[in-house]
């Protein structure tokens, strides 16, 4: 009858780690992989809407808020870590005005999986559009590619803006054939 109770108990810490419960840490890949990263660069700013106001401070305060919430959009669900790329507090951290490899570096120093980068520009007072770029860091490849346009120019606009880029980008990578038709080219 001893017998018996040790064929239980040992079938019951089977079942236990095989669900994952018990005394057995679980094994399942989603515990034992690691979040991947992004590192979000800041974006180039153009205002080619000839309007006589000096609006460059308030650009740029937007400009700032959109890489900052697709950044918090990407880790918000917890399936993405964000990363600092090393650049951030200098005015060339961008495409533009840091070069294609420098920003690249920039990222595998910081060991991004990706590299979020773009830039945005105001066409009139309604109607700005900007470039969304994401990188696989590791392979130099462009997994997503995008040209958007969005009404107004004002915080509600950018934000709005933002939030549809970061919804796609996480669609876009959670689709590997839609990111297999990517771009086969690198940062630039």
């Amino acid at each position: 009858m001893g017998k018996s109770h040790r064929g239980i108990g040992t079938s019951l810490m089977i079942v236990c780690a095989l669900v994952g419960a018990g005394p057995f840490p679980s094994t399942s890949p989603a515990h034992a992989a690691e979040p991947e990263t992004f590192a979000v660069a800041r974006f180039d700013y153009k205002d080619t809407s000839g309007e006589p106001q000096d609006q460059t401070a308030e650009h740029e305060a937007r400009v700032a808020a959109f890489a900052t919430r697709i950044g918090e959009n990407l880790t918000g669900e917890g399936v993405y870590d964000l990363v600092e790329l090393d650049c951030l507090g200098t005015e060339e951290c961008s495409l533009e005005t840091l070069g294609g490899k420098k920003l690249l570096a920039a990222a595998q120093r910081a060991e991004a999986d990706y590299l979020v980068f773009g830039s945005i520009q105001k066409m009139s007072t309604l109607v700005g559009w900007g470039r969304i770029d994401v990188l696989d860091v590791a392979k130099d490849r462009i997994l997503f590619d995008r040209v958007i346009s969005f009404r107004g120019d004002n915080d509600a606009a950018f934000e709005r803006a933002a939030d549809f880029v970061s919804k796609d980008i996480v669609r876009t990578l959670a689709e590997p054939e839609e990111g297999a038709q990517a771009a086969e080219r690198g940062i630039r």
